[in-house]
């Protein structure tokens, strides 16, 4: 299966397995994304995932170019499927986190920006490389990355297709962490826990404000901070997590 997915408590690890293609990603491999990520998204038991790829060598080196068809894409009725799955038509409020264990490129980057986290391992390069094929990124790469880093970074990169290194998009903010190869998933899944031990209603509630909020003006984006903060009083994690602190124990939270 070029996609596995492993259960660790309420963390999904999903790992990209096509290390001799460079993990590029075929119709098999979105079908695979597809069905991982939405079973992630139904079960209730199921609140952080963590995305990442087999090898050292690369994370997915984009599309994969054998499956493309020409003719096909300049048909002007053409529409492509969501790169990956989840670079397009795809919402979640459970958060997901990038392992990237070696080069990003093209839609593999794009993969990882539709992350909410990313954590790079120390000897990955990342880029945007469509222009230099009289192309352009066609799934989201555009629109996250200006969102994400500077303007003119983001341009110097799309109209380039220069890649840079972990260190570079550590310093741009593109990326949360960069590690040595061999701590890559430690790192990855001491965030994962971390957030797991959190409230998960309230995490999810945390990106949904961002997220809702990140296109309205300030006094919108407070109406709906408020509207999901009144909204988590009412549960039953609410409630624990108080009496945790009172009771000087840790909360036994149960995403109700």
């Amino acid at each position: 299966m070029p996609v596995t997915v492993v259960h660790d408590g309420h963390i999904r690890i999903i790992t990209i397995d096509r290390a001799e293609a460079r993990n590029a990603i075929n119709k098999e491999t979105r079908a695979g994304l597809e069905a991982a990520f939405t079973e992630f998204v139904a079960d209730d038991d199921a609140w952080v995932a963590v995305l990442t790829a087999a090898g050292d060598k690369a994370f997915s080196a984009g599309a994969d170019l054998k499956e493309m068809d020409p003719t096909e894409r300049s048909d002007p009725n053409y529409v492509a499927p969501p790169f990956g799955f989840i670079t397009r038509d795809f919402r979640t409020d459970k958060p997901i986190i990038a392992a990237l264990n070696g080069a990003a490129f093209g839609g593999g980057l794009e993969l990882a920006l539709a992350c909410d986290i990313r954590v790079v391992a120390d000897h990955a390069v990342l880029g945007l490389t469509e222009a230099k094929w009289a192309l352009l990124p066609g799934g989201g790469g555009t629109q996250r990355l200006v969102r994400g880093i500077p303007r003119a970074v983001a341009l110097e990169m799309l109209m380039t297709g220069a890649p840079i290194s972990a260190g570079r998009a550590y310093e741009i903010g593109m990326v949360n962490a960069v590690v040595p190869s061999a701590q890559l998933m430690e790192r990855a899944m001491e965030l994962a826990r971390t957030i797991v031990n959190n409230g998960p209603l309230a995490v999810r509630a945390a990106k949904r404000a961002v997220d809702e909020g990140a296109d309205e003006t300030l006094e919108r984006g407070l109406e709906i901070e408020q509207r999901l903060s009144k909204s988590l009083f009412s549960t039953n994690d609410a409630a624990e997590g108080p009496r945790a602190f009172a009771e000087k124990r840790p909360p036994a939270f149960t995403a109700t």
